[in-house]
């Protein structure tokens, strides 16, 4: 692996704009990971495109106080979903749908019943695979022939490889600086995530704390290529005043950590939607 200590670069020039590696900058964390590991449990895949969707504001995970029904007696603490501030100017690729067509701006989920939902319309691994595939037109980096539908096999060819390895190192070299850049060099840090997008999410080195730090540096800075970003949703979610980032990817984080909870009928008695709470009065 090759400058993995040198500056990140990042700017948008057109010899930048030409290069492979500019491809990242439009690709989905569910994209960027097929690549990086086609064989991936798609599960993950539903996590990264959950996590992309919250950060950008289309939906939003928060904890909340809540009755389970009109006569309970206790507030019961619950992970709910709802849409956020730009679910109505978002157009979602086909495989987002799964999560903001069932979701309005007057309806909210409890977290499990939401992902549970999900887990059941996507009807095979293969299919949902595929889909973000063709959404993200990536098709030419992955196998197409007979046998790989036969088998419902998920690889990537030749070109994909060289992809692959492309982003892998590039995504390594971001891993091993970014802290360097977070601290001392914020402004560049910024272009940097505004660059990855949802694609931070892949990154090994990046904390709750030093996200958070970036925030704050950036709230009284615009990057010089702000226009240029095709993303705009991403400017508007790092450098809001009213989100703190540590306490989103906190909440985030732990969802992720207890994941798995969701897709099992014995953790829980109650499968209701957000429809039958009874919202507490104050």
């Amino acid at each position: 692996m090759k400058n993995t200590t040198s500056t990140v670069p990042f700017n948008l020039d057109t010899a930048f704009e030409n290069t492979i590696i500019h491809q990242l900058s439009t690709l989905k964390p569910a994209g960027t990971q097929l690549l990086l590991e086609p064989r991936i449990d798609y599960i993950e895949l539903i996590k990264l495109t959950l996590f992309d969707l919250t950060l950008k504001q289309v939906l939003i995970i928060k904890k909340t106080l809540k009755r389970l029904h009109p006569r309970d007696p206790y507030l019961r603490e619950y992970i709910i979903v709802e849409t956020g501030k730009n679910f109505a100017k978002y157009s979602p690729n086909g495989f987002e749908t799964y999560f903001t067509e069932r979701i309005d701006e007057d309806t909210y989920f409890q977290l499990k019943v939401y992902l549970r939902e999900i887990t059941k319309e996507i009807t095979s691994q293969y299919k949902y695979k595929r889909e973000i595939i063709k959404d993200l037109k990536l098709t030419s980096h992955f196998k197409n022939g007979f046998f790989s539908a036969i088998f419902s096999s998920v690889t990537t060819n030749q070109k994909g490889k060289k992809l692959k390895v492309t982003i892998a190192d590039y995504l390594q070299m971001v891993d091993n600086n970014i802290v360097n850049l977070i601290e001392n060099k914020p402004k560049e840090a910024l272009e940097v995530i505004l660059f990855l997008k949802g694609n931070i999410f892949l990154l090994k080195n990046v904390t709750f704390e030093l996200l958070e730090k970036l925030k704050l540096a950036s709230i009284n800075t615009s990057p010089e290529n702000k226009d240029a970003i095709d993303d705009w949703l991403w400017f508007d979610f790092i450098t809001s005043t009213d989100i703190s980032i540590s306490d989103l990817f906190s909440d985030i984080s732990d969802m992720f950590d207890s994941f798995d909870d969701y897709f099992s009928v014995d953790s829980s008695g109650d499968w209701d939607s957000g429809a039958d709470f009874d919202m507490d009065p104050f």
